[in-house]
């Protein structure tokens, strides 16, 4: 499962993963999109979920708190879990 939103001028993009007999895990992306271009960064959160709405909705949340306290433009952060299934 995919969202897409805007926030504060950029565009947060969620996806969830299935983790098999575990739930389901996020990750986010933030766009900022200007005259040279689009500079995505990536994020992953460390939690699982019980349901693809909730991780969709605490990607998205994530999201929000990075774009309002700042982040380092273009970095990514990697501490992503393997699904074993299918992701988003």
């Amino acid at each position: 499962m995919k969202s897409r939103q805007r926030y504060k001028g950029y565009v947060i993009e969620a996806r969830s993963c299935e983790i098999k007999d575990v739930g389901f895990s996020a990750e986010f992306s933030v766009e900022e999109h200007d005259a040279s271009g689009v500079t995505e960064t990536q994020f992953y959160l460390p939690d699982t979920f019980p349901t693809q709405e909730s991780a969709i909705e605490a990607a998205i949340q994530a999201g929000r708190q990075k774009i309002d306290v700042g982040f380092e433009r273009g970095s990514a952060v990697v501490k992503r879990m393997s699904c074993g299934g299918s992701c988003y």
